[in-house]
């Protein structure tokens, strides 16, 4: 898979996840992709969203709550320039429609949250796009992850894109995730189950061990949640 101008068949690709963490602070945004550099990954992410597609205007106060952690797209659009700068990759995970058109003006690469990976008409959008793809499987059973998996390639097949721009990623979909609760074997799995796509990891551990150990057992893609 290519991203980029890395090759995950010559080096594991390193994602800081830096998702809603700057709590809509857009200075510590631009700080944390800083400290993302200093640690030596090779791209940031962030989340994308509306919080008027989540929330009905009748519930203001959890608009509210939404509306202190999201960034502007004028916000995310200097972030992509700041991360450019630094020669790191920056993508972000639309959690809307709208967020995805938008997004698609400014990176090369999308993802597919666990939350999302049954919103088929996002996957649909963002398939359409035509750019390589990263699915989160946290929370789905195997018919959900084949299901996304056919309906992208469908999509893909009948634009002449490569298959090979698909990755999926083992996620285990809680915070923090126990040690004993990782269950890396399910990457070995995936391999198997999909030897014709990239497999990694979406790591909610503390500490790195089960990062390290996901490439051991296989993940070319390795995410990273971090503060």
């Amino acid at each position: 898979m290519k991203i980029g101008n890395i090759n995950t068949n010559k080096k594991v690709f390193i994602i800081a996840e830096i998702g809603n963490n700057h709590e809509g602070n857009f200075e510590l945004a631009k700080k944390m992709i800083n400290e993302a550099e200093a640690a030596g990954v090779d791209a940031v992410k962030f989340q994308t969203f509306l919080p008027e597609h989540f929330v009905s205007f009748k519930e203001q106060s959890r608009l509210n709550r939404l509306r202190s952690f999201q960034l502007s797209y004028r916000q995310f659009r200097e972030l992509s320039k700041i991360a450019k700068k630094k020669g790191l990759i920056f993508f972000s995970t639309p959690l809307d429609i709208k967020s995805a058109k938008f997004l698609n003006t400014i990176q090369p690469i999308f993802k597919i949250s666990s939350g999302d990976n049954d919103f088929y008409p996002l996957i649909d959008t963002v398939a359409s796009f035509g750019k390589p793809i990263i699915v989160s499987t946290g929370a789905a059973n195997i018919n959900t992850i084949q299901k996304v998996y056919d309906k992208i390639l469908k999509i893909w097949s009948s634009k002449k894109k490569s298959h090979k721009n698909l990755a999926l990623l083992h996620c285990v979909s809680s915070y923090p995730v126990p040690n004993e609760q990782a269950n890396l074997a399910s990457i070995i799995f995936l391999k198997k189950l999909f030897p014709n796509v990239v497999i990694g990891y979406s790591d909610h551990t503390m500490g790195i061990n089960a990062a390290v150990l996901s490439v051991v057992a296989g993940a070319r893609i390795v995410e990273k949640h971090f503060t």
